[in-house]
């Protein structure tokens, strides 16, 4: 368990999270490693886990990246540089859960990595939150009762 938390901490080294990782068009390539990296953290992470149907077992995160990766196949970087930042953290955000989801499971190993990966954890998800800020939609504004006709 201490190689793969180690192999997946140096992943996250070489990830990082930029604040304007999904704002910025040019930022589009690095978006796409990310993207890859932590699938492929979330990989070494579950190793060879199976359902109990004997197929390999798959994350939300996993299966929202691999369908993701079939519908781009094939086109060119630059399609990709107009993608709403909304779908890009759409798309980095279950991967991250996944990932808290196993560091959560691994919080009572003895095993210094495991605190060094919730760190990573914590560092990305605040950053995906100030993401996310920049882009809530407001809140509608509520309609007055007396405009409200009851039927």
């Amino acid at each position: 368990m201490a190689d793969r938390l180690r192999r997946v901490l140096a992943l996250m080294q070489a990830t990082p999270m930029p604040l304007d990782l999904i704002d910025n068009p040019g930022r589009t390539g690095q978006w796409l490693v990310t993207l890859q990296n932590l699938q492929q953290c979330l990989a070494v992470m579950r190793g060879d886990a199976r359902t109990p149907a004997g197929q390999p077992a798959e994350s939300r995160g996993e299966r929202l990246t691999r369908l993701f990766n079939r519908m781009i196949a094939g086109l060119p970087a630059g399609c990709l540089s107009e993608l709403s930042p909304v779908i890009k953290l759409g798309l980095l955000r279950p991967l991250l859960q996944d990932l808290e989801a196993i560091e959560r499971r691994l919080r009572g190993h003895p095993i210094y990595e495991v605190a060094a990966l919730g760190v990573w954890l914590s560092q990305y998800r605040l950053a995906l939150a100030d993401m996310a800020a920049r882009h809530a939609a407001p809140e509608p504004p509520l309609r007055p009762p007396e405009t409200v006709a009851l039927t």
